[in-house]
């Protein structure tokens, strides 16, 4: 069964990684490593990215192991002991802290360029809004994030390409000036540049599928990035002589600049402006999740991560990590900054191999990987030695600062965690494999494990209104949550038997906090449920002086209350997660493509494995009325159903409502439809069938709702081509938008199932062609 926190595909974990990366490392640092080590500075940067691939892939098989919030800091403390975690968590943080001092550094940098500011102050300028921002819970969706990172590879890779035709030749020549002993030191620089990757572990539960996304884009959001830096580090190369290019103070820019002329350099500085600003966010997001991870360990005290009861932030911990970062400024250094946050995190990054080799070997029962990395275990030592040798490499500065993140962290454990601190590891394992088997341990095939996630795919559901329905109600307006709920129970209540409502409400929370620590928060809130239950059991109470009165009354009530980043992402999962056939949401104002945009409804629609209906609420009491537009499609079929079921439960009248061209033999329409409908109606006798003359569908139906006086009309989804088909449809968009009554909109779960979308588009272009006896915008 999917898992409900499971929220995030492949391309927004790959965005995550990406999008951390691509920061101020590539923008500020080219130039400084093209002045240290000439055009090999492409190695440098090679190197990174073949050290941060395999760290990227022991990541994925960890991450897929122990699928918790906290990345480094969790992985490291479960696999090798309290006192590792100690050093990698607070060094993580320190790392990301530095990090976003750097990227800091750049926003003020760009912004210098363009505003009357120093780049210091711009600097502090940007930190305190960013700072402001995390805490009130202002973040980048994951639709914008993935926009920031296509802007970015766009505007990045046009650069690349267009200056391929501007590189001189003989400034390669020599390609090597400083040898090889300038390549390690180069890289303990540009190493920030790649940090981020790991943020997707970070949020390993959150992300579908894991064991086949996680490796694939935390692998591959390195290698995207990696390609991307070599290239651009040798267009520039190819662009200024290396006597030069120490004089250049921004040679993207100026680059650009030679390239495209202003337009170019304008291009460059806003995708250095949208980099640094999204890696800092980025950066002080994954700090308050590895604060918290820290604190669910006791780790640190509980104040550090205390969430805002409004605001549902880390805030203590986003503000620290705030100041500390606007302290950091003050090195005004930006090599300093760079190499202090590589090489804080290189030590995490060698623990963590080494700490993948060491999991495997004890291979605990609490953690079963559904992948494996590759050349385990020489690829992880191979890639430990490499952190090891760039921290060596980095200077005496950036040595001292590991050596004091050491010493630090581990008198902090001592004073403070070694008594406190109470969590299972695998050092004792590893200890007793190891004295049983020796080295041969090393040697061994790990265990398989298969992937417990699977992918809730439903098969067509076959209409039918004497079974009941299970169905989700989506909760947000207190105005409208009774004839939401009520709508819901007639929906689920077949003629034989009833069905299950679960009134849910859905709790949008940033990002910066992990769902399962708001999920706790949720759990504790005895009101919010109450109050669910209590419009659910008024509903049903109220409903029990219809006919069917018995059936309706074992239609039974449940609420439920959940917390995502995403409120689309976490109605759809909640849906698959209880394995309901029907999700009943609310419309509230108008149609505007505006409010349309705006709404969790589209992509909804795209995304759910399920019906989904839509109810335009005006004050929906009694229903005694119920008029159905037929067009004999997939979805005015489900309607049909819909009104089918309503009309039996409480002994409404139902009305189809069936729009012909002028012309077209009254009576013959009508016996055909009453053919095509009499096999849904199951018995049920109190119809009415109306054959109207119109040349317009959308005004016919308005029409008849003014003359009749409906209470609601169920009208399902249409498939028009043009502007308007944003929603449900032309038809229903308008008609829900204009009719004096409540309105259903409908859409039916269908398969991508080649047959079904032949005869659609069939019908489709019939109707189109008026070939049918349907007017021109039919559903």
């Amino acid at each position: 069964m999917a898992d409900l926190k499971r929220e995030l595909g492949f391309w927004d974990a790959l965005t995550i990684g990406a999008g951390t990366m691509i920061g101020a490392g590539i923008f500020l640092l080219a130039g400084i490593a093209l002045e240290m080590s000439g055009p090999a500075a492409i190695f440098a940067y090679l190197s990174a990215g073949l050290v941060c691939m395999i760290t990227a892939s022991s990541a994925a098989e960890l991450a897929t192991g122990m699928p918790k919030s906290g990345g480094d800091y969790f992985f490291v403390s479960r696999s090798l002991g309290p006192a590792f975690g100690a050093i990698s968590g607070v060094g993580i943080w320190l790392s990301l802290t530095f990090a976003i001092a750097f990227y800091l550094y750049g926003l003020g940098e760009y912004m210098s360029q363009f505003l009357p500011l120093s780049a210091f102050w711009g600097a502090v300028i940007g930190g305190v809004l960013l700072t402001i921002l995390n805490v009130i819970g202002a973040k980048e969706s994951g639709r914008t994030q993935v926009v920031v990172v296509l802007i970015l590879f766009v505007i990045l890779g046009g650069f690349s390409i267009l200056g391929l035709f501007h590189i001189e030749a003989d400034y390669y020549d020599p390609f090597m000036p400083f040898g090889f002993d300038s390549i390690s030191a180069t890289t303990a620089l540009v190493f920030v540049s790649f940090l981020g990757f790991v943020k997707i572990a970070a949020v390993a539960e959150e992300i579908k599928n894991p064991s086949k996304n996680l490796p694939r884009a935390l692998i591959g959001s390195v290698a995207l990035v990696t390609l991307l830096y070599v290239i651009i580090v040798l267009v520039i190369g190819g662009m200024f002589p290396q006597s030069t290019i120490a004089d250049v103070r921004d040679p993207l820019t100026t680059a650009a600049r030679t390239i495209l002329g202003n337009p170019g350099a304008i291009a460059i500085i806003v995708a250095g402006l949208l980099a640094t600003l999204s890696s800092a966010n980025a950066s002080i997001m994954a700090s308050s999740r590895i604060n918290l991870a820290m604190a669910r360990d006791r780790m640190v005290p509980n104040w550090l991560s205390a969430i805002h009861n409004k605001l549902l932030t880390p805030y203590r911990a986003i503000v620290l990590t705030g100041i500390l970062a606007l302290l950091f400024l003050l090195l005004d250094s930006l090599e300093n900054l760079a190499k202090i946050a590589s090489v804080l995190q290189l030590y995490s990054y060698a623990a963590l191999n080494i700490g993948c080799v060491v999991l495997r070997v004890s291979n605990p029962d609490w953690y079963k990987p559904t992948y494996r990395t590759p050349g385990s275990p020489w690829l992880q030592v191979f890639a430990a030695i490499g952190c090891l040798s760039i921290i060596i490499s980095s200077g005496t500065f950036a040595q001292v600062a590991v050596v004091v993140l050491i010493v630090v962290s581990l008198a902090w454990y001592m004073i403070w965690g070694r008594s406190r601190v109470e969590f299972e590891h695998a050092v004792p394992q590893f200890k007793q494999n190891w004295k049983e088997k020796g080295i041969k341990v090393l040697l061994e095939a790990p265990e398989r494990h298969d992937s417990e996630f699977e992918e809730w795919a439903p098969a067509i559901r076959a209409l039918d209104i004497k079974q009941g329905r299970k169905v989700i109600t989506a909760l947000a307006n207190p105005i409208h949550e009774q004839a939401l709920l009520k709508v819901s129970q007639l929906i689920a209540t077949g003629k034989e038997e009833g069905g299950s409502v679960t009134g849910l409400n859905m709790l949008k929370v940033p990002f910066q906090t992990p769902i399962s620590t708001v999920e706790r928060m949720i759990q504790q809130q005895e009101p919010v449920r109450e109050s669910i239950q209590k419009i659910s059991e008024a509903s049903r109470v109220e409903n029990l002086d219809y006919r069917n009165k018995e059936v309706l009354a074992s239609t039974t009530f449940d609420s439920a209350s959940a917390a995502s980043h995403d409120i689309f992402k976490g109605l759809i999962n909640e849906t698959e997660n209880r394995e309901a056939d029907m999700l009943v949401m609310g419309w509230q104002g108008g149609f505007s493509l505006g409010r349309i945009y705006n709404t969790p409804i589209q992509p909804i629609i795209k995304n759910l494995k399920a019906d989904l209906a839509v109810l335009k609420d005006r004050e929906l009491e009694h229903i005694e009325s119920v008029v159905v537009p037929w067009g004999g499609g997939l979805h005015a079929r489900l309607g049909m159903e819909i009104g089918i079921r309503i009309a039996q439960a409480i002994d409404a009248e139902l009305r189809v409502l069936r729009l012909v061209k002028p012309g077209i033999d009254i009576e013959e329409e009508e016996q055909e439809l009453r053919e095509r409908v009499n096999p849904l109606l199951e018995g049920f006798d109190k119809v009415v069938f109306t054959i109207k003359e119109s040349t317009d569908v959308t005004g016919g139906i308005l029409e008849e709702l003014e003359e009749h006086q409906d209470d609601l009309i169920i009208i399902g989804a249409s498939h028009e081509w043009g502007i308007r088909n944003v929603l449900f449809g032309t038809i229903p968009d308008i008609i829900a938008d204009r009719a004096p009554c409540s309105v259903l909109m409908v859409r039916r779960y269908v398969t991508e199932d080649w047959k079904l979308k032949a005869t659609e588009g069939i019908k489709r272009v019939k109707e189109q062609l008026g070939m049918t006896s349907s007017p021109e915008n039919s559903n």
